[in-house]
């Protein structure tokens, strides 16, 4: 084979890697997207007095999803109601395409404040900071979605039917939820340079030394062993 045709099969290789590299991010991006709507409904799903007691770190490469509480009487009051809350879980979660098999809690990570990557920031400033990076309800509202975008949403709402005929409000809740995520993630791509170093996300925040996301940073810290949820049974 002569140079060029050697050089005419590097380029289409390195072509088809970019291709499938792109498509990698993008699942992930997806799968990322879809969590976060999830995990965004726990406070619809649990109600007062929890929702201001228990917040979702992350979901696990199990599928469970974890859990912080403010205390171990908080975490065992939501343990007791843990088959309903899988079962409410696992059914906007198919809607979802996010696979849920479970719930375990932690009682360490729900008053801990992570330190920004940039240490040299005062706190006053990381707070403003991360307001700037987050964006309201004109930004959201300015975002226009694609006709794949829109094509999604409305695949989103079929599945949910499918998945649960008998809860339209929750469907609608978790349908304007995706949304917001899919105008935030477009505004985040558009305005936020910090990414995380292990997703390479744009985050608003970056914690720890290794500059993560929250997400990230909590599957980091809580380790995946059994021991670690005391409630689970």
């Amino acid at each position: 084979m002569s140079d060029s045709g050697f050089s005419s099969k590097r380029r289409s290789m390195s072509s088809v890697n970019k291709v499938l590299s792109s498509l990698v991010s993008s699942l992930n991006l997806d799968k990322r997207l879809k969590e976060h709507t999830l995990m965004s409904l726990w406070p619809t799903m649990i109600g007062e007095p929890f929702s201001s007691k228990s917040r979702p770190l992350f979901i696990d490469h199990e599928g469970s999803m974890v859990i912080a509480v403010s205390e171990a009487a908080v975490g065992q009051e939501l343990s007791l109601m843990r088959t309903q809350l899988v079962k409410r879980l696992r059914i906007a979660g198919t809607g979802l395409g996010v696979e849920i098999r479970g719930i375990r809690f932690d009682m360490k990570h729900f008053h801990r404040k992570e330190e920004s990557v940039n240490d040299q920031e005062s706190a006053s400033a990381g707070r403003q900071r991360r307001i700037e990076n987050t964006p309201g309800p004109e930004e959201l509202a300015s975002i226009t979605l694609t006709e794949e975008e829109i094509a999604d949403i409305q695949a989103l709402k079929t599945r949910l039917t499918a998945a649960d005929g008998d809860n339209p409000q929750m469907h609608d809740r978790i349908v304007a939820l995706y949304e917001k995520e899919l105008r935030a993630r477009r505004w985040m791509e558009a305005n936020v340079t910090t990414r995380c170093q292990t997703c390479n996300q744009p985050s608003s925040m970056l914690y720890g030394s290794q500059g993560l996301c929250s997400l990230c940073f909590f599957a980091t810290q809580i380790r995946p062993a059994q021991s670690e949820d005391p409630l689970k049974h």
